[in-house]
């Protein structure tokens, strides 16, 4: 990359929401709401070039698009070492 265009993030890096399997709990209390699917994701980064996990944590606080939003703008506007230090879990 040039200092017009410097690397960022994004250039490796994706994020994306997973959704978290249903346990016997959750399968219980979905049937108990009458059958309504509440959406709980996991927030997972990974490589672009391994597809390898880097990091994957809970978005079921608050909306899980508005997080997946801030990671993906933070992707574009950090360097890879910036952006793991914010985002990696300690």
């Amino acid at each position: 990359m040039d200092a017009d265009h410097p690397e960022v993030a994004a250039d490796h890096l994706r994020a994306e929401l997973v959704p978290k399997p249903f346990s016997g709990l959750r399968m219980a209390i979905d049937t108990a709401l009458g059958g309504l699917s509440i959406a709980v994701y996991d927030l997972v980064v990974t490589r672009l070039d391994t597809g390898a996990e880097v990091i994957r944590t809970a978005a079921d606080a608050g909306d899980p698009h508005h997080l997946l939003g801030q990671v993906e703008l933070d992707l574009e506007r950090k360097s890879v070492a910036e952006f793991l230090e914010e985002w990696r879990p300690a």
